[in-house]
């Protein structure tokens, strides 16, 4: 389940700062980075302490209902953004450094589709 918590802390973080440099008058260009790098399971990425998952027991049906509420915010952020916001402004990702709101949309699912392929390793070995 903490694969799952950490896609959801990932998300609500994501959309709560596109969010907020949406609102922002502040506008940093970015160029487009190799976000498809982040299917490589080998590239390592230490994840900042408010996307680690708590220790604390979560039930499958408590996690979906957390990735479907995150997804909801996700989905209307990025309905009600304009296409010039999500290309003239940015924030910092850890390894690409500064992201275009536009490329941290597909980062998401990117991501995910890593941590889907950790689960299958995590399954595999059961």
């Amino acid at each position: 389940m903490q694969v799952l918590d950490h896609l959801y802390l990932m998300e609500r973080a994501i959309t709560k700062s596109i969010s907020d440099k949406l609102k922002s008058d502040d506008s940093i260009p970015s160029v487009d980075k190799p976000i498809e790098l982040t299917l490589n399971r080998e590239v390592k990425v230490q994840a900042p302490p408010f996307v680690i998952p708590s220790e604390s027991y979560q039930t499958l049906n408590e996690v979906k209902d957390k990735l479907s509420e995150s997804r909801k915010a996700f989905v209307q952020v990025v309905d009600h953004a304009k296409e010039i916001d999500l290309e003239q402004k940015s924030f910092p990702h850890p390894l690409f450094k500064d992201l275009s709101l536009k490329q941290w949309i597909p980062f998401v699912g990117l991501h995910e589709k890593r941590h889907l392929l950790q689960i299958e390793v995590l399954k595999a070995k059961i």
